[in-house]
């Protein structure tokens, strides 16, 4: 898969959809660590008051989102690292960020980057998945996809039963933007982030 043609060719909210199902994967010194993407939200550039880039703003450090669409894009929120990835063409700094992560493959190395008592908590947040694969610096942030140490697989491993879709998390005082549902996410999935656990689907975590 081209990830430049990916993330330039739909609109992004079509690509924050696109992304659930798919696996993202980090090469460490450890081994491979993998997790299936189940929540999304979509970031539409200077037109949305609550993107890095509303209304033209443009820094060394949020420059990642005016570059080709796929590149990585990771700052700092409370502390905290957050990564988005750039959609659209290069000068056009849209963003999707990936919010929460189904565990696949190098669960132990997760466990012991993040030591959480519920396994659901493991993952089901931005900062959260972010620890629990290691990253802790923002190395990676203006690198593309599928170059370096962060994997996109070219296809849905999974497919989401249903999609839902929600106003985003944390976006406040920002209106319109933020009653707009740009938040995406595979429904029951119990790693999507601020779930109840009556809305768990712990048959099959809201796949087909």
């Amino acid at each position: 898969m081209n990830i430049q043609d990916f993330f330039e060719n739909l609109p992004t909210q079509q690509i924050a959809q696109d992304l659930l199902g798919r696996t993202l994967s980090y090469k460490t010194n450890y081994g491979l660590i993998s997790g299936l993407i189940v929540e999304t939200e979509a970031y539409l550039g200077i037109k949305d008051k609550a993107a890095h880039s509303y209304n033209g703003r443009h820094t060394p450090s949020n420059d990642p989102l005016y570059q080709s669409g796929g590149t990585i894009y990771i700052y700092s929120i409370h502390s905290y690292l957050d990564m988005d990835i750039s959609a659209q063409v290069s000068g056009n700094p849209n963003g999707i960020l990936i919010r929460g992560l189904e565990p696949l493959e190098g669960i132990d190395v997760m466990n012991n980057n993040r030591q959480v008592s519920q396994p659901f908590e493991l993952t089901n947040g931005p900062a959260k998945w972010m620890r629990a694969f290691g990253i802790l610096d923002k190395d990676l942030s203006g690198t593309m996809l599928n170059t370096d140490k962060l994997f996109l697989s070219d296809e849905r491993i999974r497919e989401p039963k249903i999609i839902t879709n929600s106003p985003r998390i944390g976006v406040n005082n920002k209106e319109p933007w933020t009653s707009k549902k740009l938040r995406y996410y595979v429904q029951g999935n119990p790693y999507v982030s601020k779930s109840k656990k009556s809305e768990f689907d712990l048959k099959n975590y809201g796949w087909k």
